[in-house]
């Protein structure tokens, strides 16, 4: 789903525990781990907190982020798009880690889990974290599988931001409060948009390698001046929201604790408008999670500690 900088390989045919986390990417964990965190903070102050349910719910969300970038790997070797030169992978099909079949399966296994987390919950909370746990599953599968793949026609960037965004963050919502509201889905924008930038960044830099495997991304079509304008807005974006946000009383006031991880977007826009080659970009999508991660994680604390006060 979204891209790792591969490992070297000790061997062909290597099966090992280290191969299988270099396959769920986890550095782009924080993708699932800050919209479900998110989601129960602002659950728990909206009705009660459930320790537990939180629990489930942030397996079910790493369950489902995993089985996609597994499933994603697979189709994207299949098809093509990763090769021993490109960076858009794991690097564990490439690097002859692990085989296709084992790569596609575990991503089902990964699902099944997600699978079990969302069937406890449904008897706790009901249909809506089915219609929910049914979007997110078939949305990370068929981000790359037949007949879908929307990565390949340009949809990828819209599918991730309602996925890792306002759907991920309702979701967890629900699981605390036990009721919808529009609060959840508003709030999750800003890290709507940074995940969707982790993405853009991963696409940005592959457009090269996906033009010569004859798939479409919105950064190819884009081209590499309209992709920069786009990075740069996605990130300007986050954070005049969340000024926005707290000015307007939707979150507390410490909320603007997120602005805190500026220094590290204005990196990342330096790096994403100066780079003129893949190889110099090679990073990008890893330093966007990391921006991801700081200032989702400052939202979330700002939103908790200023509810608390």
């Amino acid at each position: 789903m979204v891209a790792e900088v591969r490992e070297q390989s000790t061997g062909p045919g290597q099966r090992t525990a280290a191969a299988w986390l270099q396959a769920t990417r986890p550095f782009s964990f924080t993708a699932s781990i800050v919209p479900v965190l998110l989601g129960t903070v602002l659950g728990a102050f909206a009705g009660s907190f459930h320790p537990w349910l939180a629990v489930v719910a942030l397996v079910g969300g790493l369950a489902i982020h995993a089985g996609a970038n597994l499933v994603s790997d697979y189709y994207d070797f299949r098809n093509g798009v990763d090769a021993e030169d490109t960076y858009g992978s794991s690097g564990v099909l490439t690097g002859r880690l692990l085989t296709p079949q084992e790569v596609f399966l575990g991503g089902l296994v990964a699902f099944a889990i997600a699978a079990a987390a969302g069937a406890y919950l449904v008897t706790v909370r009901g249909p809506v974290i089915l219609l929910l746990g049914l979007i997110g599953v078939l949305g990370g599968f068929f981000y790359t599988a037949r007949p879908l793949g929307y990565k390949y026609r340009a949809l990828g960037d819209i599918g991730i931001f309602l996925l890792f965004g306002p759907l991920m963050v309702l979701g967890a919502f629900f699981v605390q409060a036990g009721a919808l509201s529009w609060l959840p889905l508003i709030v999750a924008l800003p890290v709507g948009f940074l995940v969707t930038a982790i993405l853009h960044a991963n696409n940005l830099r592959d457009i090269p390698f996906d033009g010569r495997a004859g798939i479409k991304t919105l950064a190819m079509v884009a081209g590499g001046r309209g992709s920069r304008a786009i990075y740069a807005t996605l990130l300007v974006g986050a954070y005049v929201a969340v000024v926005a946000f707290s000015v307007l009383g939707l979150v507390p006031m410490l909320a603007l604790a997120a602005l805190l991880s500026a220094p590290i977007a204005v990196r990342n826009l330096r790096l994403i408008m100066r780079a003129s080659s893949p190889g110099e970009m090679a990073m990008a999508d890893v330093m966007t999670a990391q921006l991801h991660m700081a200032f989702g994680v400052l939202l979330t604390l700002g939103v908790a500690i200023g509810s608390l006060l």
